[in-house]
Protein backbone atom coordinates (compact mmCIF):
# COMPACT_ATOMS: atom_id res chain seq x y z
CA UNK A 1 0.00 0.00 0.00
CA UNK A 2 1.39 3.14 -1.34
CA UNK A 3 -0.11 5.45 1.95
CA UNK A 4 2.14 3.26 4.40
CA UNK A 5 5.04 2.33 2.27
CA UNK A 6 5.55 6.18 2.06
CA UNK A 7 5.07 6.87 5.72
CA UNK A 8 7.13 4.16 7.03
CA UNK A 9 10.50 5.76 5.55
CA UNK A 10 10.07 8.31 7.89
CA UNK A 11 10.43 6.37 11.03
CA UNK A 12 13.95 7.14 12.05
CA UNK A 13 14.10 3.74 13.61
CA UNK A 14 12.75 0.42 13.29
CA UNK A 15 10.19 -1.02 15.89
CA UNK A 16 10.54 -4.24 17.07
CA UNK A 17 7.23 -6.90 16.84
CA UNK A 18 6.08 -8.97 19.90
CA UNK A 19 4.18 -12.15 18.03
CA UNK A 20 1.84 -14.08 20.28
CA UNK A 21 1.03 -17.46 19.70
CA UNK A 22 3.49 -16.95 16.51
CA UNK A 23 3.52 -20.94 14.92
CA UNK A 24 1.32 -19.42 12.08
CA UNK A 25 3.21 -19.75 8.62
CA UNK A 26 1.32 -16.71 7.10
CA UNK A 27 2.48 -14.24 9.79
CA UNK A 28 5.77 -15.73 9.64
CA UNK A 29 6.03 -15.21 5.93
CA UNK A 30 4.51 -11.67 6.34
CA UNK A 31 7.50 -10.92 9.05
CA UNK A 32 10.16 -12.11 6.62
CA UNK A 33 8.84 -9.59 4.15
CA UNK A 34 8.55 -6.91 6.49
CA UNK A 35 12.24 -7.40 8.10
CA UNK A 36 13.60 -8.18 4.35
CA UNK A 37 12.59 -4.41 3.10
CA UNK A 38 13.93 -3.25 6.22
CA UNK A 39 10.59 -2.32 8.06
CA UNK A 40 10.93 -3.74 11.14
CA UNK A 41 13.86 -4.67 13.92
CA UNK A 42 14.26 -9.16 15.08
CA UNK A 43 10.63 -9.93 15.85
CA UNK A 44 10.13 -11.61 19.08
CA UNK A 45 8.16 -15.25 18.68
CA UNK A 46 6.45 -16.13 21.77
CA UNK A 47 4.46 -19.93 21.49
CA UNK A 48 5.82 -23.28 20.34
CA UNK A 49 8.93 -23.10 19.77
CA UNK A 50 9.54 -26.47 18.24
CA UNK A 51 6.67 -25.87 15.76
CA UNK A 52 7.63 -22.14 15.13
CA UNK A 53 11.16 -23.38 14.06
CA UNK A 54 9.75 -26.31 11.93
CA UNK A 55 7.76 -23.73 9.92
CA UNK A 56 10.75 -21.60 9.59
CA UNK A 57 12.79 -24.08 8.32
CA UNK A 58 10.22 -24.65 5.65
CA UNK A 59 10.29 -21.24 4.76
CA UNK A 60 14.26 -21.65 4.42
CA UNK A 61 14.60 -18.84 6.88
CA UNK A 62 17.11 -18.32 9.39
CA UNK A 63 16.73 -18.53 13.52
CA UNK A 64 18.93 -15.46 14.01
CA UNK A 65 16.66 -13.45 12.58
CA UNK A 66 14.07 -13.70 15.16
CA UNK A 67 14.12 -14.34 19.47
CA UNK A 68 12.10 -16.91 19.73
CA UNK A 69 10.55 -17.73 23.37
CA UNK A 70 8.97 -21.00 24.19
CA UNK A 71 5.53 -20.99 25.76
CA UNK A 72 2.35 -22.98 24.76
CA UNK A 73 -0.21 -21.47 27.27
CA UNK A 74 -1.77 -19.16 25.88
CA UNK A 75 -2.69 -17.31 28.33
CA UNK A 76 1.04 -17.23 29.91
CA UNK A 77 2.31 -16.49 26.04
CA UNK A 78 -0.44 -12.95 25.93
CA UNK A 79 0.85 -12.27 29.30
CA UNK A 80 4.80 -12.28 28.78
CA UNK A 81 3.95 -10.34 25.60
CA UNK A 82 2.86 -7.43 27.89
CA UNK A 83 5.46 -7.66 30.16
CA UNK A 84 8.09 -7.13 27.44
CA UNK A 85 5.90 -4.71 25.87
CA UNK A 86 5.69 -2.73 29.44
CA UNK A 87 9.90 -3.47 30.21
CA UNK A 88 10.45 -1.77 26.48
CA UNK A 89 11.60 -5.38 24.54
CA UNK A 90 8.94 -4.41 22.11
CA UNK A 91 6.64 -1.57 20.10
CA UNK A 92 3.78 -3.51 19.54
CA UNK A 93 1.69 -6.71 19.29
CA UNK A 94 0.77 -8.98 16.55
CA UNK A 95 -1.80 -11.72 17.19
CA UNK A 96 -0.59 -15.59 15.70
CA UNK A 97 -3.17 -18.24 16.78
CA UNK A 98 -4.32 -17.36 19.57
CA UNK A 99 -8.19 -15.84 21.01
CA UNK A 100 -7.98 -12.04 20.39
CA UNK A 101 -9.96 -12.46 23.74
CA UNK A 102 -7.24 -13.65 25.60
CA UNK A 103 -4.56 -10.48 24.33
CA UNK A 104 -7.28 -8.17 25.20
CA UNK A 105 -7.68 -9.68 28.47
CA UNK A 106 -4.04 -9.68 29.11
CA UNK A 107 -3.71 -5.67 27.76
CA UNK A 108 -6.89 -4.84 30.63
CA UNK A 109 -4.88 -6.59 33.14
CA UNK A 110 -2.26 -4.06 32.67
CA UNK A 111 -4.23 -0.83 31.40
CA UNK A 112 -2.65 1.31 34.33
CA UNK A 113 0.59 1.08 32.73
CA UNK A 114 -0.32 0.72 28.87
CA UNK A 115 -2.82 3.93 28.63
CA UNK A 116 -1.91 7.73 29.51
CA UNK A 117 -5.95 8.32 30.44
CA UNK A 118 -6.42 4.95 32.92
CA UNK A 119 -9.12 3.76 30.70
CA UNK A 120 -8.44 1.83 27.24
CA UNK A 121 -10.91 1.57 24.80
CA UNK A 122 -10.46 -0.37 21.85
CA UNK A 123 -11.68 -0.10 18.44
CA UNK A 124 -10.70 -1.33 14.63
CA UNK A 125 -9.49 0.47 12.45
CA UNK A 126 -8.70 -0.40 8.61
CA UNK A 127 -6.91 1.51 6.32
CA UNK A 128 -8.01 0.61 2.52
CA UNK A 129 -6.69 1.74 -0.70
CA UNK A 130 -9.98 1.52 -3.22
CA UNK A 131 -9.09 1.79 -6.92
CA UNK A 132 -12.48 2.27 -7.72
CA UNK A 133 -12.44 5.77 -6.28
CA UNK A 134 -8.41 5.98 -6.71
CA UNK A 135 -8.65 6.48 -3.02
CA UNK A 136 -7.25 5.86 0.54
CA UNK A 137 -10.30 5.36 2.94
CA UNK A 138 -9.98 4.78 6.85
CA UNK A 139 -12.83 3.07 8.57
CA UNK A 140 -14.17 1.67 11.62
CA UNK A 141 -15.72 -0.61 13.23
CA UNK A 142 -15.36 -3.64 11.62
CA UNK A 143 -14.21 -6.02 14.05
CA UNK A 144 -14.44 -4.88 17.65
CA UNK A 145 -17.48 -3.31 18.58
CA UNK A 146 -20.99 -4.98 17.84
CA UNK A 147 -23.17 -2.12 18.52
CA UNK A 148 -21.20 1.18 19.76
CA UNK A 149 -23.38 3.41 21.52
CA UNK A 150 -23.02 7.55 20.94
CA UNK A 151 -20.10 7.94 23.50
CA UNK A 152 -18.32 4.55 21.91
CA UNK A 153 -18.61 5.99 18.21
CA UNK A 154 -16.93 9.45 19.90
CA UNK A 155 -14.55 7.05 20.80
CA UNK A 156 -14.19 5.58 17.63
CA UNK A 157 -13.77 8.74 16.04
CA UNK A 158 -10.64 9.60 17.87
CA UNK A 159 -9.34 6.39 16.93
CA UNK A 160 -9.83 6.51 13.59
CA UNK A 161 -8.53 10.36 13.27
CA UNK A 162 -5.07 9.39 15.22
CA UNK A 163 -4.47 6.62 12.37
CA UNK A 164 -5.33 9.02 9.62
CA UNK A 165 -3.32 11.22 11.74
CA UNK A 166 -0.18 8.98 11.91
CA UNK A 167 -0.57 8.93 8.09
CA UNK A 168 -0.15 12.62 7.06
CA UNK A 169 -3.97 12.96 5.89
CA UNK A 170 -4.55 16.69 7.38
CA UNK A 171 -8.15 17.79 8.61
CA UNK A 172 -9.70 14.47 7.26
CA UNK A 173 -13.07 14.67 6.19
CA UNK A 174 -15.12 12.18 8.39
CA UNK A 175 -18.44 10.83 7.67
CA UNK A 176 -20.68 9.20 10.28
CA UNK A 177 -22.40 6.62 7.96
CA UNK A 178 -26.40 5.49 7.75
CA UNK A 179 -28.42 4.34 5.32
CA UNK A 180 -29.36 7.62 4.26
CA UNK A 181 -28.24 11.58 4.49
CA UNK A 182 -31.67 12.31 6.28
CA UNK A 183 -32.28 11.55 10.15
CA UNK A 184 -34.85 9.29 10.25
CA UNK A 185 -37.32 8.76 13.39
CA UNK A 186 -37.30 4.96 12.47
CA UNK A 187 -33.71 4.77 12.07
CA UNK A 188 -31.58 4.46 15.37
CA UNK A 189 -28.28 5.10 13.43
CA UNK A 190 -29.33 8.02 11.49
CA UNK A 191 -30.32 9.89 14.65
CA UNK A 192 -27.14 8.54 16.59
CA UNK A 193 -24.86 9.97 13.58
CA UNK A 194 -26.54 13.21 13.52
CA UNK A 195 -25.87 13.45 17.49
CA UNK A 196 -21.97 12.40 17.14
CA UNK A 197 -21.83 14.98 14.32
CA UNK A 198 -22.94 17.81 16.28
CA UNK A 199 -21.11 16.88 19.08
CA UNK A 200 -17.75 17.01 17.57
CA UNK A 201 -18.73 19.43 14.72
CA UNK A 202 -16.67 22.28 16.51
CA UNK A 203 -13.08 20.21 16.48
CA UNK A 204 -10.58 22.19 14.44
CA UNK A 205 -8.63 19.10 13.54
CA UNK A 206 -11.29 17.51 10.90
CA UNK A 207 -14.16 18.36 9.31
CA UNK A 208 -17.33 15.76 10.52
CA UNK A 209 -20.46 15.21 9.08
CA UNK A 210 -23.76 12.92 9.97
CA UNK A 211 -25.59 10.98 8.87
CA UNK A 212 -24.26 10.67 5.29
CA UNK A 213 -25.34 6.95 3.02
CA UNK A 214 -22.18 5.55 2.27
CA UNK A 215 -22.58 6.90 -1.49
CA UNK A 216 -22.73 10.62 -0.29
CA UNK A 217 -19.58 9.95 1.87
CA UNK A 218 -17.25 8.10 -1.19
CA UNK A 219 -18.99 9.39 -4.99
CA UNK A 220 -19.19 13.23 -5.20
CA UNK A 221 -21.17 12.38 -8.40
CA UNK A 222 -24.28 10.81 -5.94
CA UNK A 223 -23.73 13.87 -3.39
CA UNK A 224 -24.17 16.29 -6.28
CA UNK A 225 -26.62 14.45 -8.09
CA UNK A 226 -28.94 14.07 -4.47
CA UNK A 227 -27.93 17.99 -3.90
CA UNK A 228 -26.25 16.92 -0.73
CA UNK A 229 -24.85 20.25 1.03
CA UNK A 230 -22.23 20.44 3.71
CA UNK A 231 -18.48 19.97 3.02
CA UNK A 232 -17.68 16.56 2.70
CA UNK A 233 -19.24 15.95 -0.95
CA UNK A 234 -18.56 12.58 -0.99
CA UNK A 235 -14.91 12.90 -0.04
CA UNK A 236 -14.61 11.39 3.13
CA UNK A 237 -11.43 10.23 4.20
CA UNK A 238 -12.83 8.29 7.32
CA UNK A 239 -15.95 6.21 7.52
CA UNK A 240 -17.72 5.56 10.88
CA UNK A 241 -19.53 2.42 10.81
CA UNK A 242 -23.18 2.33 12.41
CA UNK A 243 -22.45 -1.22 13.95
CA UNK A 244 -20.19 -4.39 13.38
CA UNK A 245 -22.52 -5.73 10.79
CA UNK A 246 -22.04 -2.83 8.39
CA UNK A 247 -18.59 -2.49 9.46
CA UNK A 248 -17.72 -6.22 8.67
CA UNK A 249 -19.78 -6.46 5.29
CA UNK A 250 -18.03 -3.39 4.05
CA UNK A 251 -14.91 -4.79 5.10
CA UNK A 252 -15.36 -8.00 3.31
CA UNK A 253 -16.93 -6.53 0.12
CA UNK A 254 -13.92 -4.68 -0.58
CA UNK A 255 -11.77 -7.26 0.17
CA UNK A 256 -13.24 -10.27 -2.07
CA UNK A 257 -15.13 -8.04 -5.00
CA UNK A 258 -12.82 -5.70 -5.45
CA UNK A 259 -8.40 -5.05 -5.76
CA UNK A 260 -8.20 -3.28 -2.62
CA UNK A 261 -5.27 -3.45 -0.40
CA UNK A 262 -6.15 -3.40 3.14
CA UNK A 263 -4.37 -3.09 6.58
CA UNK A 264 -5.92 -3.47 9.75
CA UNK A 265 -5.24 -2.91 13.41
CA UNK A 266 -6.69 -2.54 17.39
CA UNK A 267 -6.03 0.53 18.58
CA UNK A 268 -6.67 2.28 22.06
CA UNK A 269 -3.67 1.59 24.40
CA UNK A 270 -0.19 3.00 24.03
CA UNK A 271 0.19 0.44 21.82
CA UNK A 272 -1.32 -1.03 18.30
CA UNK A 273 -2.56 -4.76 18.25
CA UNK A 274 -2.22 -6.42 14.71
CA UNK A 275 -5.34 -8.21 14.81
CA UNK A 276 -5.33 -10.63 11.27
CA UNK A 277 -8.38 -13.24 10.51
CA UNK A 278 -6.86 -16.52 9.28
CA UNK A 279 -8.72 -16.36 6.24
CA UNK A 280 -6.82 -12.27 5.54
CA UNK A 281 -4.52 -12.96 2.67
CA UNK A 282 -0.30 -12.41 2.92
CA UNK A 283 -0.16 -9.29 1.48
CA UNK A 284 -3.20 -8.03 3.96
CA UNK A 285 -0.85 -9.47 6.73
CA UNK A 286 1.88 -7.56 5.59
CA UNK A 287 -0.18 -4.34 4.77
CA UNK A 288 -1.18 -4.55 8.79
CA UNK A 289 2.51 -5.04 10.26
CA UNK A 290 3.56 -2.02 8.45
CA UNK A 291 0.57 -0.48 9.65
CA UNK A 292 1.31 -1.34 13.29
CA UNK A 293 5.15 -0.16 12.61
CA UNK A 294 3.84 2.60 12.01
CA UNK A 295 1.36 3.39 15.32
Amino acid sequence: MKILENNILTISSKHTPIVVCAEEEEILKSLLKALDKNIIASPILIGDASKIRDILIDLEAKDSDFIIIDEIDKEVASEKAIDMIIGGGGDFLIKGLVDTSIILKAILNRKDKLSSKGDIFFSHVTVAELSAINRTIIFGDAAMNIAPNIEDKIKIVENCYNVAERLKINKPKIAVLSAKEKVSTKMKSSQEAKIVADSLKDDDRFIIEGPLALDNAISKQAAKVKGLVGEIQGDADILIMPNIEAGNIFYKSITYLTDSKNAGVLVGAKIPVVITSRADTEESKYNSIILGALL
